[in-house]
């Protein structure tokens, strides 16, 4: 052994861009997120049938559990830069616009926060903001007793009239039942869709 200390495996990060990054906003995200996170480059991909309005989307899964360990430990300072980084972005494509889904998974779980294409530079910032101070919350939310059966995935949008996430929406594992979360309650309440 030559004495130097064992580094822990750093957690998987994967990128995927819909449209386009600069030069400098490929090289950027992809250090930001190298700090943290085995990842390799992101990879592009066009945009779907009908969603030619936007200019870009980053997609960024993480193979890690929505938590505060996970702006603490692996983000620490990098959050901070990575939000100013796609506040960027959407600033730089103007009217064209530019949008993020964070993806985080946790064995067979997925959580997926969408920021929605029509979100100006403010709104980007504040829903970026928000997702780091809402793991209580949604922890609170995904609590074995409050949810109705083993959940693969919850979905989330970020309303911009009301400048909050909203719209919880769960998927079973078997991908046959839908629940909404309903804040009144707070309980999931299964959805005719």
């Amino acid at each position: 052994m030559n004495g130097r200390a064992l580094q822990p495996l750093k957690p998987i990060a994967e990128v995927l861009i819909e449209g386009e990054l600069s030069p400098f906003e490929h090289e950027a995200l992809h250090r930001l997120l190298k700090r943290g996170f085995t990842v390799e480059p992101p990879s592009y991909t066009p945009f779907a049938y009908g969603e030619e309005d936007l200019a870009t989307r980053i997609n960024i899964t993480f193979h890690y559990p929505y938590n505060q360990d996970f702006f603490t430990r692996h983000l620490r300072e990098n959050w901070r830069e990575l939000k100013d980084l796609i506040k960027e972005v959407r600033y730089r494509r103007g009217r064209a616009g530019a949008a993020f889904t964070f993806t985080f998974v946790q064995d067979e779980f997925r959580l997926v926060f969408k920021s929605g294409n029509e979100v100006d530079h403010d709104q980007i910032s504040s829903a970026m903001d928000q997702i780091g101070h809402l793991t209580g919350i949604v922890s609170r939310m995904l609590k074995a007793e409050t949810l109705p059966e083993t959940i693969g995935i919850v979905e989330c949008r970020f309303d911009k009239l009301t400048d909050r996430w909203d719209e919880f929406r769960a998927t079973n594992t078997a991908e046959s039942n839908v629940y909404e979360f309903d804040e009144e309650s707070s309980n999931w309440r299964p959805t005719n869709v």
